[in-house]
């Protein structure tokens, strides 16, 4: 029994090879063939932000107001994707400065986002099919303001944050 199920097993391969095989023949030179070529490609994207870095003096008078408007970062992908936008609270690890972030794209004078930290880090926020790959390498900009409270709010000294962004393929 388990020689003919394997003689009917090895047919079967046989057949099956052959008839998924093709024979090309004629004469010289006129014998053709073709053989299919497919690939895949990932969805894939880069975010490039050089030296890009904000840098606000604030000299500590009450109210005052420090620009950084000129913040460039890149975003090349392959698929419609999402850009997600999140900074931390601008801070010396004891007090706050109350910061606004624009995130601009570049040709377009409309923010794609405005965002404010105070006292907290801030949620992340998600533009939604902000680029396609037509689109090719898209330049952005983050127009960063921070504002102070009242001159004693807020202690001399460095303050930091990180903006944090993130691309993803769209849903």
């Amino acid at each position: 029994m388990k020689r003919l199920f394997f003689t009917v097993f090895v047919l079967s391969v046989f057949l099956a090879v052959s008839v998924l095989s093709f024979a090309a023949e004629g004469r010289l030179g006129n014998i053709k063939a073709e053989i299919p070529v497919t690939a895949s490609v990932g969805k894939y994207a880069e975010i490039l932000v050089g030296d890009t870095a904000v840098n606000l003096t604030l000299m500590g008078a009450a109210g005052e107001v420090a620009r950084d408007d000129d913040n460039i970062f890149t975003v090349e992908s392959n698929c419609l994707v999402d850009l997600s936008f999140k900074a931390d609270a601008l801070t010396n690890g004891r007090d706050f400065i109350a910061v606004d972030y624009e995130l601009f794209k570049e040709g377009n004078p409309d923010a794609l986002l405005s965002y404010r930290t105070e006292r907290e880090n801030g949620d992340d926020v998600v533009i939604r099919n902000v680029q396609d790959y037509v689109d090719g390498v898209v330049r952005y900009n983050i127009a960063v303001a921070a504002t102070l409270g009242n001159i004693s709010d807020q202690s001399a000294g460095e303050y930091s944050s990180t903006i944090y962004l993130t691309v993803a393929a769209a849903e």
